[in-house]
This record gives C-alpha cells, sequence and structure tokens, in this order.
C-alpha cells in the first residue's frame, strides 16, 4: 500500500489535512506550525547563497530547524516520494527522531521568516552590485556631473555673449520635441481608429495544463482595501492550486498586517513581511518577493486593482504565441471614478490614450515601452534576468521597461483591462505625478550615462523612442506655460507675430501656438478615440479646462525637478479610497475588449545580451 494520499474516489482534501495522514502512516510528528517551536537554520554566505535558500524557499520540501539544543529536519515530502521514505525509516527507524512532517506552505513561512534579512538586504543592494550603472541609487556619476556643470557653463557664457537667442533656440529645440510627441499621439488615432470594435472572444485553453502563475502585491497603509482586494483576486480565472498569490506588507505596517489575518485567504495565498529598512519604495517590496515567486509568469497588482478574470489567460496565450524575447505583456489601465470630478475625468482621458492608444503603437513598432507600474506580467527568467526593479527609482516601471530592451527583451500589450481609481484631490493627484515624473527624470539620468553604449545596445530608432517618450514627456510637461502664455496672447493681440523683432522670434511664436492649438485637438481626438473603444464618453464639459490641466502638470514638473535634488528616492504614498463603485462588475461585464492593433512590419531587433547591454 502506497503512503501517497489515494482517497477511494472522493476529491483529495485540503493541505494540511493530506500531510497529517502521511505522517501518521509514516510514524513521524506533525506540526503545522513549526516556527513558533522552533528557529530555521539559513545559511549566511553571501548573494550566491541568496539564491539558492529561495530555490529552497520556492520548493518548501525541507527545513533544518534548531529548538534550542538540537537540530531536526521538518519536511513536507511529495507524494511520489513518500514510499521511498517509509523504506528509509524502515532500514534506520533512528531517523524518525529527527523528522517532523509539515506543509509547504509552513515551510516557506519558516525559512522567509528566517532569511527576511538576506532577502531584502538583496533586495535593496542586489542590481547596484550587479549593474552598478543601471542603479539610480547615485543620481550622478562623476562624468555626469562633470558634463552638466560644462553644458551650464557654455550656456551661461552663451547667453552673456547672445542673450535672447539662446532662450530663442532652446525653445524652437522644445518645440520640435513637443511636436514629434503630437505626432506620435496622431499615429495612435490612427491605430485605435483601426481596431474594430468587437465583444471579448472567448479563450479556449487546457486549464490541466497551465503552469504556475505569481501574483505580487505590494502594500503600504491599505487596510481598508485588502477585503475588496482579496475578493477582485479570487474573481481571476485561472486554477487555485497553480495561483502563487502574495501580499506583501512592510514591518510597519502592522494594521494592513491584521486585516490581512482576518481574512479568510486560500493556501494559495501568502503574506511576506518585508524588515523595515531604506529606501521604503514599492520596488523594495517587489525585488523582496520576486525570488520567493515560484511561477513561470508574474504580474503586478496594486491595492486598488480590480483585474479582469481573464487577464492571467490572455497574457498567457500571448506569451505562448511569443518568442522568447517577448519579456512583458502590459495590460490596459481603465479608470472607473471619472465622473467623480474633472481631475478624474482627465485622470480617465490620459489613461485611456496611454493604455489604448499610445503604448499599443510603441509596441507594434517594437520601441520601449514605458511601462504601468501594474498589470505587467512578465516572464519570470526574463524579469530575474535583467535584475528585477530598482529599489531607488520611484518610477521603476518605466526603468523597467527600457531596461529589457537593452537586455534584447521587447513588450506587448493586451486587452484585457484592470479597472483602477484616480486620485480625487489635487494633493493627491499632484504626489503621484510629482514621484512619476521624478521617476522618468531618474531613468533618463541613469540610462544616459552611457549613451553609446545605450545606443549600440538597442539602436537607433529604439534610442529616438526612449528620448522621445522619456526626455520628451519631461520636457513637454515643463513648457505648457510658454504655450498657454503665448497662445492667450495671441488671442488677445493677434498681430504680434507680425511685430517680432526677427524672423527667429516670429517662428517661436508661431511654433508656440501651432503646439499648443495641435497639442489640444490631438487629446480630444485620441482620447475620444480610444474611449470609444471601451463604449465610454468623455466627461462633459471638461475639455475647456484642458490648459488648467496642463498648467499642474508642469508644477508636478518644476516639484519633481526640486524634490529630485533634495529627496530623490523619496516615495509619496498615493492614498486610496477604496469606495466600490456601483455597478462596477455589471459595467465591466458589458465593456467589451479592443482588439490589439495590427503591427506593421518590424525591424530586426537587436539581440544584445545582459553583459553587452
Amino acid at each position: 500500500m502506497g503512503y501517497g494520499w489515494n482517497p477511494p474516489g472522493g476529491e483529495p482534501p485540503d493541505e494540511p489535512l493530506r500531510y497529517a495522514v502521511l505522517a501518521a502512516r509514516l510514524g513521524l510528528p506533525f506540526d503545522l506550525a513549526p516556527r513558533k517551536t522552533f528557529e530555521a537554520v539559513v545559511p549566511h554566505d553571501g548573494a550566491g547563497d541568496v539564491q539558492r535558500l529561495a530555490a529552497g524557499i520556492r520548493a518548501g520540501r525541507v527545513a533544518m530547524l534548531d529548538d534550542g539544543g538540537s537540530r531536526r529536519l521538518v519536511i513536507a515530502p511529495r507524494p511520489q516520494d513518500a514510499d521511498r521514505l517509509a523504506e528509509a525509516l524502515a532500514r534506520k527507524p533512528e531517523l524518525a527522531g529527527r523528522l517532523t512532517v509539515t506543509t509547504p506552505a509552513a515551510i516557506r513561512r519558516c525559512l522567509t521568516e528566517a532569511a527576511a534579512p538576506q532577502l531584502v538586504e538583496e533586495a535593496v543592494s542586489g542590481l547596484t552590485r550587479s549593474h552598478p550603472d543601471w542603479s539610480a541609487r547615485r543620481l550622478l556619476t562623476p562624468a555626469q556631473s562633470l558634463a552638466g556643470l560644462v553644458f551650464l557653463a557654455l550656456v551661461a557664457l552663451a547667453l552673456w555673449q547672445t542673450g535672447w537667442l539662446v532662450v530663442q533656440i532652446f525653445n524652437i529645440a522644445a518645440g520640435l520635441l513637443f511636436l514629434a510627441l503630437v505626432m506620435l499621439r496622431l499615429l495612435s488615432i490612427s491605430v485605435a481608429l483601426e481596431r474594430t470594435f468587437r465583444p471579448p472572444p472567448s479563450i479556449e485553453v487546457d486549464r490541466s495544463r497551465l503552469p504556475v502563475y505569481s501574483v505580487l502585491v505590494p502594500l503600504y497603509d491599505e487596510a481598508h482595501m485588502v477585503a475588496d482586494l482579496a475578493r477582485a483576486l479570487d474573481r481571476l480565472d485561472w486554477p487555485k492550486d497553480r495561483l502563487d498569490i502574495k501580499f506583501i506588507v512592510e514591518a510597519r505596517d502592522r494594521s494592513t498586517k491584521r486585516a490581512l489575518d482576518r481574512l479568510d485567504l486560500g493556501p494559495h495565498v501568502e503574506i511576506l513581511v518585508v524588515p523595515d529598512c531604506a529606501p521604503r519604495t514599492k520596488p523594495k517590496a517587489l525585488d523582496f518577493a520576486l525570488p520567493l515567486a515560484r511561477g513561470r509568469f508574474v504580474t503586478v497588482y496594486d491595492a486598488e486593482d480590480r483585474p479582469d478574470r481573464g487577464q492571467l489567460l490572455e497574457a498567457y496565450l500571448a506569451f505562448k504565441a511569443g518568442d522568447e524575447r517577448l519579456a512583458c505583456i502590459q495590460a490596459p489601465l481603465l479608470i472607473d471614478n471619472d465622473d467623480v470630478n474633472g481631475l478624474t475625468a482627465f485622470f480617465a482621458m490620459e489613461y485611456s490614450m496611454q493604455f489604448d492608444g499610445v503604448l499599443p503603437t510603441l509596441a507594434a513598432l517594437d520601441m520601449p515601452l514605458p511601462l504601468g507600474g501594474t498589470s505587467n506580467h512578465f516572464r519570470i527568467e526574463a524579469l530575474r534576468a535583467v535584475g528585477g526593479w530598482d529599489p531607488y527609482n520611484v518610477t521603476e516601471d518605466a526603468d523597467l521597461g527600457i531596461r529589457l530592451v537593452r537586455c534584447g527583451y521587447r513588450s506587448g500589450t493586451i486587452t484585457r483591462p484592470t479597472y483602477e481609481e484616480a486620485p480625487r484631490t489635487m494633493r493627491l493627484w499632484l504626489k503621484q505625478r510629482t514621484r512619476w515624473l521624478k521617476g522618468w527624470m531618474q531613468t533618463f539620468l541613469v540610462h544616459t550615462r552611457h549613451p553609446v553604449q545605450l545606443w549600440r545596445a538597442i539602436g537607433s530608432r529604439r534610442t529616438l523612442g526612449f528620448l522621445l517618450t522619456g526626455f520628451g514627456t519631461l520636457v513637454a510637461a515643463a513648457i505648457h506655460p510658454v504655450y498657454i502664455v503665448t497662445a492667450f496672447a495671441m488671442v488677445i493681440d493677434p498681430t504680434i507675430i507680425w511685430r517680432a523683432d526677427s524672423p527667429l522670434d516670429a517662428a517661436m511664436i508661431f511654433l508656440n501656438v501651432f503646439n499648443f492649438v495641435a497639442g489640444y485637438v490631438v487629446f480630444g481626438l485620441l482620447s475620444r478615440a480610444t474611449l470609444r473603444l471601451r463604449r465610454k464618453k468623455r466627461q462633459p464639459g471638461v475639455l475647456p479646462f484642458l490648459p488648467g490641466y496642463w498648467l499642474l502638470l508642469s508644477l508636478a514638473c518644476y516639484r519633481a525637478f526640486f524634490q529630485l535634488i533634495v529627496a530623490p528616492h523619496r516615495w509619496e504614498k498615493t492614498r486610496h479610497h477604496g469606495r466600490e463603485r456601483p455597478g462596477r462588475q455589471a459595467i465591466a461585464a458589458r465593456i467589451p475588449q479592443a482588439p490589439p492593433p495590427r503591427p506593421p512590419r518590424l525591424l530586426a531587433a537587436p539581440r544584445s545580451r545582459l553583459r553587452q547591454a
């Protein structure tokens, strides 16, 4: 008779009962919570041992524990190993005094708690050790500092010698970059209009052959959100026995931990507690959990996220259809509280344009994607190969998007969305947008430390794409007041362009006004086109206030630049309200998914390796 669990025709029992029965049949003690009795013994010899330890934690089969005077092994043998273990105990009965049976989940909890200091140290310093030039821990390298000082000296000298001419040149250069962004959005309109509107296709897949999928959920000060979040994740269409959901909480955030402990979470859910240390950022929490993720694929959700239940399946099928270079799939983010006020309405339009317009266009052109901070799905081996997230970058998603490209990978998009909540107050919006723009500044500084290496690794086209979506976004945010003032001056006195002191002045005024009008028109057209893909409409009466929204964006940009100098790694938390939207699920069920764009013919992608990037 085998020692594995073989019920006479029913479903297998839950995990604790299954291992308790196995322990009884083997004549071994069973302890469901060994960490309360013993202390785990883990190695302390560097990063290599951290990786081996993480592999042991993921397996969850054996751990060495110390009860203060002696050591013993706690084991969670697989069913196919139970008979061999019984034979070994029959040959050497004395082994029984050193063995205790428990569950894989109990072993993982025990080892994770014991190894937490090593795991968090690797999370904080791993990328800095392996690729210091890719880490935002140091804001500027000596070469960048010298280049910056020389540039400022040259600009000061030019201002002293030529004065207004330097301002004109900078204004026109910024205007051309802004115009390039407008053209990208114009292209995104055509891509959005080409996508026919149809109900979401049914996903046919053999669920018995699905791999383990890890879901990482970093939380901080979100006790009021976790119950609703747990329900949303429970609705994901993926076999529970192949789901690996990890709620990641900070040690100092006891209220969120208590709220999670009160929930009836299944065996596929684990709670990871990150030791308190700087930097206190979301990417540090993700890096702490990444070595422990057991799935072939991994995704990230935030506290306010409500993912479409078929999103994991669509991402899996996209990975299956792509080659090994396809390392990341970005799902669209949709705002479902756009009717609260004008701020949330503009936020919803921005998200719609970005995730249903710009990102599919960039993906079709095989350019770097400025990833969203949530609902991005990864091949876990590719994510580990590029070093995970940068714990010192406050916009870790944008940084990871370009780093994947530098290592020879590419990113794509899918259509099944995640519903999110937009900031409802100007204070919350400003803090969040400041963090995003500061992170873009960090990302630009990090990846332009060696511009020639960047160009060689990803090619001219992708380098231009990175500069356009990265540096161009910052320039566009900073220059909005100039365009708004110029446009209103033209409204008040249309003759100022004819009374310009020089042709260069007239060209500058014309470009400023043209960019203001073009940006306004393209914003309206692209937001309308992408919202229609989801059978949604803009909130009425908000578009005339777009210049005011742009001024807020400029304020956030200037605030981000100041923070970059005085507090580069400060993470300004966005607090979520968590109000359950009436009919949210009913509305979501009625919203068809927009089909992906028809990609143009792509150029061959560089297959640069990690050591070459």
